[in-house]
């Protein structure tokens, strides 16, 4: 019941996205108050609230629940691309699926190295849910199908944008110890590079190991840990 209400959570914050955030405040502002969550200062995220008096020293485990993924409401493959490539609706479930896919892999990877923290499927005492989504997901130059392969390639200055919601529960209590939310966008280099599948993919892990890293490390600092 928790995650789907997270999930409502997340389209209704997706829905009121844009492309820019021009703004010093973020969507997650005045729901993380209702929560009765704080502001904490972040150097790593957009905008990190957290629960007052609340440490994370308690949890050694995770429960990682699967990501949920939306595309920015402005994202039109079909219109922007090249007349020789049509996104179908297959394409963009597969996108979906592999971010996700390679969301679990990065996270399990991050904090369970260096004998950091078990994955698990069920709540516990000892067990931190972690409750993700990336939204605004904006694909300057998809590449699923392949119907185009080997005859034209796509050159862009940057693979585009994703944001990331994110929220630690107690898995017993369910009892909401934290949120961040951050946008990332692809660096624009200024110089035009060959963009494909491949390059999207390493352009979306690397992010993804940045936000893992950052919990692994918030979990290793409450534990008194350096990571």
């Amino acid at each position: 019941m928790r995650f789907f209400t997270f999930c409502a959570i997340v389209y209704a914050l997706a829905a009121g996205l844009s492309g820019c955030q021009t703004t010093k405040g973020s969507p997650i502002d005045d729901l993380s108050t209702q929560d009765g969550l704080v502001r904490a200062e972040s150097k790593n995220l957009d905008a990190l609230y957290v629960r007052p008096n609340v440490k994370l020293s308690g949890y050694n485990k995770i429960l990682l629940q699967p990501l949920i993924v939306s595309f920015a409401k402005n994202w039109n493959p079909e219109k922007e691309s090249s007349a020789l490539y049509r996104m179908t609706p297959p394409d963009r479930e597969k996108i979906k699926s592999e971010l996700a896919a390679a969301f679990a892999d990065v996270f399990k990877e991050v904090l369970q190295e260096k004998g950091g923290y078990q994955l698990v499927t069920a709540p516990a005492d000892d067990v931190l849910d972690v409750q993700s989504a990336i939204v605004n997901l904006f694909i300057n130059a998809p590449d699923v199908s392949q119907q185009t392969a080997g005859n034209v390639r796509t050159y862009t200055t940057n693979a585009g944008e994703m944001t990331l919601i994110a929220e630690l529960h107690d898995s017993v209590t369910g009892q909401l110890l934290s949120r961040g939310y951050d946008r990332r966008e692809d660096t624009n280099s200024g110089m035009w590079t060959w963009t494909n599948s491949v390059t999207n993919s390493a352009d979306a892990r690397r992010e993804i190991r940045r936000w893992a890293e950052l919990l692994k490390k918030a979990l290793d600092a409450s534990r008194g840990k350096v990571s």
